[in-house]
């Protein structure tokens, strides 16, 4: 078998000698991988996780995780239901590595923890008996769950914390817990952990009840299909670490063919420390040193993203919400320096306003148009679910009409950057109880990647019953695809008032008049 070659990035200097981070240290070391599973599409499930797992170890053992403390794998990786795998109860502190009771993959893993002496966490696929105790749910012939699950082993190869994802997409084979697993673990230098797995990130369990827990790092496994204009990878998982103010390690599957690409470690209000997304069939490692969120005075070494053109980024496949349900307008096709409109939808009012300048439109037939939009409704996430979601957006269209948005040009070379934002300026008064409603900024650019932290300013204030919120563009672009304040509601249409929807557009003024006094 060919030795795997890994693409890889280290940040903060090269740093080759063992290293353990303490309690007492600002930082710690994480690695994401973001690991190409294109090739083993035909395989069986045997052969998958062989080589699989090869590639794991081979990563594993590189002497560009020396300095790792935590390395983090992505949502199926490694296998799939054909080679399940038992897992010990994290309760009974069971090092699995020469234990014959366990499958391949957990023995290897645990093995490589104690060896490397590495915190790892692996997403693989779990076999458990069933029922489990308390449970009435019929079982299957066989008398076994499946479920997709995080398990983390600790640098003794001891299996600490598994997590069983609770919200599936699309994952017929796969079982789900009575009530949503909150898995978090402690590590030797400090930090408490929480984990959840892809789809989970756009639901409040479990995710933000860690949140709300106090867990302020998190390790998230996913195999992301990016969807515009609001939940491209980069893109949601930026806005959800910094709304949060966590530290979010973030390992992906990669096939971009069919929107599956987005890795990245992101550190609360500070940014991403580097975020990644790519029209390549690749396999990329990434080493960083985080600064604990709680350590404010923390320097914090960012790296570059690597930035792909709109024309290549048209090699990754996105989706596309049903934004044609929301109230929405025309931005004007002539230069404003204070164009202002409000629009309200339901339980959410939204004032823009926007200073900007347009170039070349008579003479550009290929230009994004804008739409400035109030939404509050559900959407089908792809059939696998139903969400409700709240916003204030602007969003490119490659036409004029509705059905445009979130759409992008077949050729990007061929699109001119007609329209310059100076500045935006959103407010939004969002309906909904403190727990019902979960808000993030949202923004990309044409290239697929979202804005850096200090080129926008996020503000979040809940005063009963009402959540108002102030977003703003503070640095000029004219790559903008999407600028929005993106949100979910947790409990249906739950009204903050019974008269809020008829009276919105009266009282919203009055609420927006006295915002942040």
């Amino acid at each position: 078998m060919k030795v795997l070659k890994v693409l890889v990035t280290i940040l903060c200097g090269v740093v080759l000698s063992e290293q353990v981070s303490s309690p007492s240290d600002d930082h710690y070391w994480a690695a994401v991988v973001e690991y190409e599973y294109t090739n083993f599409e035909t395989d069986s499930s045997e052969v998958y996780t062989a080589k699989s797992l090869q590639r794991y170890s081979d990563i594993i053992l590189s002497k560009e995780v020396d300095p790792v403390d935590i390395l983090v794998f992505s949502e199926y990786g490694l296998s799939d239901t054909g080679m399940g795998s038992r897992v010990p109860d994290p309760g009974e502190g069971i090092v699995p590595c020469d234990s014959p009771e366990y499958g391949i993959s957990v023995r290897n893993l645990s093995c490589l923890a104690r060896d490397r002496q590495k915190y790892l966490v692996v997403n693989l696929a779990e076999i458990a008996s069933c029922p489990m105790k308390g449970e009435t749910r019929p079982c299957a012939k066989n008398g076994l769950y499946n479920f997709n699950s995080n398990v983390v082993f600790d640098r003794n190869g001891a299996v600490i914390a598994r997590y069983r994802k609770f919200n599936l997409y699309n994952e017929p084979k796969m079982n789900i817990t009575l009530e949503a697993d909150l898995s978090v673990f402690k590590t030797d230098f400090g930090v408490e952990f929480g984990t959840f797995i892809c789809f989970d990130l756009l639901f409040e369990k479990p995710a933000l009840q860690l949140v709300r827990r106090g867990i302020k790092d998190f390790v998230y496994s996913t195999m992301w299909f990016s969807d515009l204009p609001f939940l491209t990878a980069v893109q949601i998982q930026q806005g959800w670490a910094y709304a949060n103010n966590v530290n979010f390690l973030v390992s992906g599957s990669n096939n971009p063919g069919i929107g599956s690409t987005g890795s990245g470690i992101y550190s609360g209000r500070r940014g991403p420390i580097v975020s990644y997304i790519s029209y390549k069939n690749e396999t990329k490692l990434y080493v960083a040193k985080v600064p604990k969120i709680d350590r404010t005075n923390a320097m914090v070494s960012k790296h570059q993203s690597t930035r792909y053109s709109p024309s290549e980024m048209a090699g990754m496949k996105t989706t596309r919400d049903q934004v044609e349900t929301y109230v929405s307008e025309n931005l004007p096709l002539v230069s404003h320096k204070n164009y202002k409109t409000s629009l309200c939808q339901q339980d959410v009012c939204c004032n823009f306003t926007i200073d900007y300048s347009v170039n070349n439109v008579v003479n550009e037939s290929n230009f994004y148009h804008y739409k400035l939009a109030a939404g509050d409704t559900s959407r089908s996430v792809n059939g696998f679910a139903d969400i409700y979601i709240t916003t204030c957006a602007i969003m490119a269209c490659s036409g004029s009409r509705p059905a445009d948005c979130a759409v992008r040009f077949k050729n990007p070379s061929e699109v001119a950057e007609v329209i310059r934002f100076n500045s935006i300026e959103i407010e939004g008064v969002f309906g909904g109880n403190d727990e019902e409603v979960s808000l993030v900024p949202s923004n990309v650019d044409t290239s697929m990647l979202p804005l850096e932290v200090d080129e926008f300013h996020f503000s979040h204030k809940y005063n009963q019953p009402y959540h108002q919120v102030h977003y703003q563009l503070t640095k000029p672009r004219s790559d903008i695809f999407t600028f929005a304040i993106w949100g979910r509601r947790y409990k249906g249409v739950s009204r903050a008032t019974k008269m809020f929807a008829f009276c919105a557009p009266l009282i919203y003024s009055a609420l927006l008049t006295n915002l942040y006094n």
